[in-house]
């Protein structure tokens, strides 16, 4: 039985039985390749499909899920006893498709020109990274040097007349590096683009070696509080926490501290940060969230003034609101593009703006140091100490710490470079100061 008919057979039976449904199927190819110390070490061609089944009555939901387009009635009996099992008595909603669609000409998301790369175009990829990284001598290993791309489909139909149809492709490349020195320092340089072209094998090999070449004769601070140049590679992993902060669930069950703040300034005046739809090389650009909803451009913080939580159906529906278009997955609300916007300072202004100071290029233990019910957090981080606005030398050995909501006060300058990664897509940031602990004396 292939789709059109299994999707069929489910939606009409789940009818007869007095439901509302909505299946959503879901497919993933990925290539993947990697290298350790220039030998190949994992090679994955592989792809996967699934299929999640929502049925509705009464305001009560049921779910169910399979691989194999077989046996449509049991996957509507399924999720209608999982729905019996349900206890809450928070309403749940299907959408009904109205609505305007990004019709942007621009967006597009699928461009297919990964797949025309042959296998070995993927491998030389991978081992040209692994061949500029090693490039310099002071580099004794490359532990990591990796390319992968992968295509995306999702198809979301139900009773209600909801029928749409995603695809969309990328790709992504990096290295990890270990340069000579009392111990070794460690590079790394990651990159993404939705085009082979995007990704160039000798800036990434040669970056992440660049990296670790910086970091030798790194040594620790004393502790206090230091103007900090958070680079752009550490906003993003930082403030994909602040992402998560903006949820309208979290709102809803007290664990945001921004909760409470909608319209209150809680950030600096040059801050913008939006929730776009589409944004030119980012890999996570969609027309529709994962309930159908059309996805929307938003301010989210506008001149640091705190705008707007993202809903999904159901934080909209007890809000009396309309959803932001922010649903993924079964129950997470996110941004589709977290976007900080850039400012005027390239990063050599940025360094010179600060004059003496930090900058941070790495941060340790985001899951098990930070808090985002509090905004707090405690995290291991190297980089560089800036004086005269130069880079002077390494810097390792430090925590630093604070609270997110601070940082949004804190943020005295904006960098122009912009740059798409997984978390959120954001320029560097100059901070007026940041708890940083160290063990110099």
């Amino acid at each position: 039985m292939n789709f059109e008919e299994f999707k069929d057979k489910v939606l009409a039976y789940a009818k007869k039985k007095g439901l509302e449904a909505e299946l959503n199927y879901e497919m993933e190819y990925e290539f993947s390749i990697m290298l350790s110390n220039g030998e190949l070490d994992q090679y994955s061609d592989a792809g996967s499909r699934s299929v999640m089944l929502k049925v509705l009555k009464n305001g009560k939901l049921g779910v169910s899920s399979t691989e194999i387009f077989e046996e449509p009635e049991r996957l509507v009996e399924e999720a209608e006893e999982n729905m019996k099992l349900v206890d809450s008595e928070e309403e749940e909603l299907l959408y009904d498709g109205k609505g305007d669609y990004p019709s942007y000409p621009s967006m597009k998301t699928y461009f297919g020109e990964f797949e025309k790369l042959s296998v070995k175009d993927k491998m030389d990829f991978a081992f040209n990274i692994h061949k500029h990284a090693k490039e310099d001598k002071r580099i004794i290993m490359v532990p990591r040097a990796v390319f992968a791309h992968f295509v995306r489909e999702s198809r979301i139909i139900n009773t209600l007349g909801l029928e749409l149809f995603y695809k969309g492709d990328g790709g992504y490349a990096y290295a990890m590096t270990l340069a000579a020195d009392n111990s070794p320092r460690a590079g790394l340089y990651f990159d993404v683009s939705t085009v082979p072209e995007g990704l160039n094998s000798e800036l990434i090999g040669k970056k992440a070696a660049e990296e670790a070449i910086m970091k030798i004769g790194s040594k620790s601070l004393k502790s206090g509080k230091y103007r900090v140049i958070l680079r752009n590679d550490v906003v993003s992993e930082i403030f994909g926490m602040l992402a998560g902060m903006v949820s309208a669930e979290r709102a809803q069950k007290n664990l945001t501290p921004l909760k409470n703040k909608l319209g209150e300034k809680v950030g600096s005046d040059i801050l913008n940060i939006l929730d776009l739809p589409y944004f030119p090389g980012s890999i996570f650009n969609r027309p529709f969230d994962s309930e159908g909803v059309p996805t929307q451009e938003k301010k989210v913080f506008e001149n640091g003034v705190f705008k707007t939580f993202l809903h999904n159906l159901k934080t909209a529906k007890k809000e009396n609101r309309k959803s932001t278009g922010n649903a993924r997955g079964l129950s997470e609300i996110a941004p589709v593009n977290f976007v900080i916007e850039k400012g005027n300072y390239d990063y050599n202004q940025l360094l010179k703006e600060m004059n003496s100071g930090v900058v941070i290029t790495d941060v340790e233990g985001m899951h098990s140091g930070s808090n985002p019910i509090s905004g707090n957090f405690s995290l291991g981080a190297r980089g560089y100490r800036v004086e005269n606005g130069e880079i002077v030398g390494g810097v390792e050995q430090i925590t630093i710490s604070g609270n997110i909501l601070e940082i949004l006060k804190n943020v005295e300058a904006v960098g122009s470079d912009i740059k798409v990664f997984l978390s959120c897509i954001s320029p560097s940031l100059l901070i007026k100061e940041i708890d940083v602990a160290g063990n110099e004396k």
